[in-house]
């Protein structure tokens, strides 16, 4: 029998064709977004029904009278099983998580002048580890309830967020971030203590979604490590984090990171898009991303223009100052100062002079958070009568009349003449330049274990476990722009005194953000800076108080402005001793100076 004649062109087609459907379908996922999505649901669901059974229990107990004992350790079950969908929750529903799993704080809006009391795990942490009593026991059921009709929320609207596979992949390496940058460091544990075991449930989640949705398991028994070594070692004073980092964290991000990322993923900005274990050595972050306009975006030549600006003494109305006037590079972009020098009319400016390093990435400037781009900064200190004096539009003029200038100006932004926000553009260019991530600790992240010293060491597993400095100052970048989407910089009230003393201290008069929104909650908060180059950078503080670090570690051993004796109600550091050691306290100094760049 004769087999059917197909001309060679029809052969040609098909044989293409099942080469295209047999080489497509399971890169693109035909139907695998559908399924993907649906098995995620699921399994949420399954979880979270763990997890309300957890906290009906917790609320029975309150309601029975259940000893403190059984109470903290049905919490402790309850928010193990939170940690098991944290990913999920604080992918898909960043705008709730505040309420389920924030800080005990005020939760303060500018935009509105509105001040919303905490909800959440951490207030049900705070009144059963931070003196509980039988009156508290209707507050404690409340927040418990309200908890519980939060998580259905999310259960219910899962159900109409669209979940893609490249959602996955950026879900695990937030979820991997969130636990080396907050899990680790008591960030949402900090009088429980308990954020080691709630890493490893955190891992254990992990694993369950990625079976869950059916991606392949390249983890091979890196899940296995981590987990033994958090189990092996749960006292949280002495946990080693830089080896849970560096020997477990870092080869479980590597062997989870997809092998090559989603094309759909160049359609979207932020500030930071990458594993953890690129975060861990400087890499992946963007500078332009807080930036208003697409125009913005830094070049090359932008950068150069910007540089020879930043030098201009033609920027200023008396023509006598520039921007390295106050920020030396010699100086890692300081002055020196107690307070910046008031260059125009003699005296000192209202505060220290920040260093410009790192400074593109934070989500607001200044120490009172009044502006949101560097661009905005720069006409800030141009508009300012004690520093520039003279509008951006005029130093344009001046500039348009420097042949050369209009040379650089028209190869960085493509145009014949000079605005305003091109010069203050160019400027903030130079400065996105300026994250060089070129310090010993980080070469010693990127595998150089001869860049620190035992002592160094000890003082990074300090700075990230018993003396909470990592709460605030966020690894890597040792600001407080909030990981894993870098979206937020927090500020904090810690009491910065008016002079360096030790007892019966009185607070600085500079309120802070208060200036700029009348709130109690906001009067003496600033903005959390970098301690990146802090080894170069005295004095510190806002005011300049402290000439040397060994003070400043001293400011946050006696616990701040309250531990020097101050009335401050919204103080949202610790009040109590860190309970450092001197050997300790010099240990977290000597990390300090592991953040130099050179």
């Amino acid at each position: 029998m004769r087999k059917p004649f197909l001309p060679a062109t029809v052969l040609a087609f098909l044989l293409c064709y099942a080469v295209l459907v047999a080489g497509l379908l399971p890169a693109c996922g035909v139907n695998k977004p559908k399924d993907e999505a649906a098995a995620l649901r699921q399994w949420y669901g399954l979880e979270q029904d763990s997890l309300q059974q957890d906290l009906s229990m917790l609320d029975s107990f309150v309601q029975q009278g259940a000893a403190l004992p059984q109470l903290q350790q049905q919490f402790s079950a309850a928010r193990n099983s939170y940690k098991h969908v944290e990913g999920v929750v604080e992918y898909y529903f960043q705008g709730l998580t505040r309420r389920i799993n924030g800080p005990a704080l005020p939760d303060i809006h500018t935009e509105d002048n509105q001040v919303w009391p905490p909800h959440g795990f951490q207030l049900v942490e705070q009144y059963l580890y931070g003196g509980f009593a039988d009156t508290l026991r209707p507050l404690l059921s409340n927040e418990i309830k309200l908890l519980q009709t939060d998580l259905n929320f999310v259960l219910s609207n899962l159900e109409a967020t669209a979940i893609l596979p490249r959602h996955v992949h950026e879900m695990v390496q937030h979820q991997l971030i969130r636990i080396a940058t907050l899990g680790i460091t008591g960030f949402d544990a900090p009088l429980s203590k308990l954020s080691l075991t709630e890493s490893d449930a955190a891992l254990v989640g992990l694993q369950r979604m990625l079976q869950a949705v059916g991606q392949p398991d390249r983890s091979g028994n890196a899940f296995a490590a981590a987990r033994n070594y958090l189990q092996q070692h749960q006292d949280f004073d002495a946990f080693d984090r830089m080896v849970f980092l560096q020997q477990f964290m870092a080869p479980l991000s590597l062997q989870l990171a997809p092998a090559q990322k989603d094309p759909a993923d160049s359609l979207f900005t932020k500030p930071f898009d990458g594993s953890l274990a690129a975060l861990l050595q400087g890499k992946g972050f963007d500078p332009d991303f807080y930036t208003n306009y697409a125009s913005a975006k830094s070049n090359t030549a932008k950068v150069a223009l910007g540089k020879q600006l930043f030098y201009d003494n033609r920027l200023s109305k008396s023509s006598t100052l520039s921007c390295a006037s106050c920020h030396q590079p010699e100086k890692y972009f300081t002055d020196g100062l107690p307070k910046a020098a008031n260059g125009v009319h003699g005296g000192s400016l209202q505060r220290n002079t920040p260093s410009l390093f790192y400074a593109s990435l934070q989500r607001d400037q200044f120490y009172d958070h009044r502006s949101n781009t560097l661009e905005d900064q720069v006409n800030q200190v141009m508009d300012n009568s004690d520093e520039f004096g003279m509008q951006a539009s005029f130093a344009a003029r001046k500039l348009s009349q420097d042949s050369g200038y209009r040379q650089l100006f028209k190869a960085a932004f493509g145009v014949d003449s000079i605005g305003g926000y091109q010069v203050r553009n160019a400027v903030a260019a130079y400065i996105r330049s300026l994250n060089p991530f070129r310090s010993r600790f980080d070469d010693y992240m990127r595998g150089n274990k001869a860049a620190m010293n035992t002592q160094e060491l000890e003082g990074f597993n300090l700075f990230a476990g018993k003396a909470k400095c990592a709460t605030c100052h966020f690894i890597p970048l040792f600001n407080g722009t909030v990981p894993p989407w870098f979206g937020k910089s927090e500020s904090e009230i810690i009491g910065v005194p008016a002079k360096a003393v030790w007892e019966k201290a009185t607070i600085d008069g500079d309120v802070g953000r208060y200036q700029w929104n009348q709130l109690e909650e906001l009067r003496f908060a600033f903005k959390t800076p970098t301690v990146r180059n802090s080894e170069k950078t005295a004095p510190y503080m806002h005011n300049g108080v402290y000439q040397n670090l060994e003070d400043v570690v001293r400011f946050y051993q006696k616990g701040g402005g309250v531990g020097l004796g101050m009335n401050l109600p919204y103080q949202s550091l610790p009040f109590d001793s860190l309970q450092l050691n001197a050997r300790e306290q010099q240990a977290v100094v000597a990390f300090l100076k592991t953040l130099t760049d050179r």
